[in-house]
């Protein structure tokens, strides 16, 4: 026999979700991991990460950080860079703020932009960019020398472009996406019990 009640009930769930769903992805940026896991092959020596900006937009930073692997050792930086191995963070004051670094094997990181972009009204569409480009032992570019891997962000978010296979990348989610993904999951195994219990009674 169908059930009215409590069909009404799991669509009101399955939309609750979704609205939840969107507005936790409206307004967090995911974090990037990314990661080499052969450096040898194509002679992987340095790694070069660019974040600039068209005049105009909204102050960002860029935080590297939970790199596992090999370390990476800084050669230089330029503009608004600061932290250490442990943690950098890059601003995108300006036209161009430089961090590079060596490579001797494969390495991992995380990178997390600020949010005060999002939504900041400018004259350009896209007025922000990170960029990550790769060189070999003899400093000649590998790849794409404005980048493999491109992020170019604006009011509505963080658009990516990758040119190479050699950088891993993965999106991770936030504490709130599993927290939110977790909570459904507990509200659906209970109203999952409570129905069969239901059941139960009704057929004894």
């Amino acid at each position: 026999m169908f059930n009215i009640q409590k069909h009404l009930r799991h669509v009101v769930l399955a939309l609750g979700l979704a609205a939840a769903s969107l507005t936790a992805g409206a307004t967090v940026l995911p974090t990037y991991h990314i990661g080499i896991a052969d450096t040898a092959t194509a002679d992987i020596a340095y790694i070069d990460l660019v974040f600039g900006s068209i005049d105009g937009a909204a102050p960002v930073t860029a935080t590297l950080s939970h790199f596992t692997g090999t370390p990476l050792v800084e050669l230089d930086r330029q503009g608004a860079v600061g932290g250490t191995s442990d943690s950098f963070v890059i601003g995108n004051a300006g036209a161009y703020n430089d961090l590079y670094l060596a490579v001797s094997g494969p390495f991992a990181f995380d990178l997390n932009f600020s949010e005060e972009f999002l939504g900041f009204v400018s004259a350009f569409d896209s007025n922000s960019y990170f960029s990550i480009a790769l060189y070999d032992s003899n400093s000649a570019p590998i790849g794409d020398p404005n980048g493999v891997l491109n992020f170019s962000l604006s009011k509505t978010g963080v658009d990516l472009a990758s040119t190479s296979s050699l950088l891993s990348l993965t999106e991770v989610p936030e504490p709130t996406d599993w927290m939110l993904m977790l909570t459904g999951l507990v509200f659906v195994v209970t109203m999952t019990r409570r129905n069969g219990r239901a059941s139960a009674r009704a057929t004894a």
